[in-house]
């Protein structure tokens, strides 16, 4: 039995941020042909997922193999190649972003094409400045959404702040950086209906030619510091303000 993806989104929507009870029938240890599981994994009784069976969840944040687990659901792993969607159960209060999930999960994920959507998500990037004729100036980008902003994006499995933020630049516009040691500028807010999301910006000095990725690039702008807010959301600038000072 299989169901539409209209009636997979719903299952993810309904239950993300909630509270599940899972019965944990392959425990941290399990072995499956060639898998031995990390984590412990199992089925939410009463919710039928897109196969038609009992809803499957990964648990994370317990260390020791356990028969049931009560938490909060805080992820669901899409999988574009399976009739079926998987969800991922914490510890109420715990948080993870997208790029740990995917790395705890790849054991078995790797199989399969499949994306994160969770409740908190993390995205890291650069501030690229150079220096021209005795001047400072600052890359941004204007992205096919038709907004301004840095070169950045979605943290990976395995990755740290600082190599996400080095990989979306050089994906974005070709270019290499040297960050500056202790200079980055946070930022969180909210999107709607259940995520939380957080910006990492590090200050990077580039050199060499732009090469904007067509498929996320529309154009690129190289600005002056007092220009930057005519660009970037009052809120992405007030962030960036002490950095760029």
């Amino acid at each position: 039995m299989t169901v539409d993806m209209e009636f997979r989104n719903r299952i993810i929507a309904e239950h993300m941020g909630k509270l599940v009870h899972v019965i944990v029938d392959r425990p941290i240890g399990y072995r499956h042909g060639n898998i031995t599981y990390p984590i412990n994994y199992g089925y939410i009784p009463g919710i039928v997922a897109g196969d038609g069976e009992e809803q499957d969840a990964y648990i994370l944040g317990v260390s020791e193999p356990v028969a049931e687990f009560d938490g909060q659901v805080v992820a669901a792993i899409r999988r574009k190649n399976d009739c079926e969607d998987k969800l991922v159960v914490t510890p109420v209060g715990t948080v993870y972003h997208q790029g740990q999930i995917a790395e705890a999960v790849r054991f078995q994920e790797q199989y399969f094409v499949s994306t994160v959507d969770s409740l908190f998500r993390k995205s890291c990037g650069v501030i690229p400045f150079r220096q021209n004729g005795g001047e400072l100036e600052y890359l941004i980008l204007l992205q096919t959404n038709n907004c301004w902003s840095f070169p950045k994006g979605h943290m990976e499995a395995g990755e740290s702040e600082e190599e996400t933020a080095l990989r979306e630049l050089r994906e974005e516009t070709g270019l290499h950086a040297r960050l500056i040691a202790g200079k980055k500028a946070i930022s969180e807010y909210d999107i709607p209906p259940y995520t939380r999301k957080q910006v990492v910006l590090f200050l990077g000095e580039v050199e060499g030619n732009v090469i904007p990725q067509e498929a996320e690039v529309q154009n690129y702008q190289w600005v002056e510091a007092e220009e930057l807010p005519a660009y970037l959301h009052p809120d992405t600038y007030r962030v960036c303000r002490e950095l760029l000072r």
